[in-house]
């Protein structure tokens, strides 16, 4: 298949914070989700910790969907600085967080259409 198709794990594809490979292929934009942030990290302390790497214009910690775990969103001044953090903290240990941070930048949702492929005739 080659890179240009990217990672075809279905984990990847699921969590592609989780995966160095799909993270670095990811579109560089000034925004970066941060998955399976540990349970003491709040906006406060998120905004600090990010801070120390670049100007943080806005960040954001929430739950995670169907875990136990925190999600966050940083967005950064310009997309050098974000672009930087991933390259540079993604699998590592960031100051004043204990545990290694899977980092990729926020992917643009897909909204499709609308029409979806619902119905039909049957298949006949």
């Amino acid at each position: 298949f080659g890179s240009s198709f990217g990672c075809l794990k279905y984990s990847c594809y699921r969590f592609p914070a989780s995966c160095s490979r799909c993270a670095a292929m990811a579109t560089p934009n000034t925004n970066i989700f941060i998955p399976d942030l540990p349970a003491d990290v709040d906006d406060a302390k998120l905004a600090e910790v990010f801070g120390q790497y670049g100007t943080v214009t806005w960040s954001k910690v929430m739950p995670s969907k169907g875990k136990s775990t925190l999600a966050g969103i940083v967005e950064f001044g310009d997309i050098e600085e974000a672009k930087w953090v991933v390259e540079n903290l993604n699998g590592n240990l960031a100051q004043g967080i204990s545990t290694p941070l899977n980092l990729a930048f926020k992917r643009e949702r897909n909204k499709g259409d609308g029409k979806g492929k619902k119905g039909g005739k049957g298949g006949w």
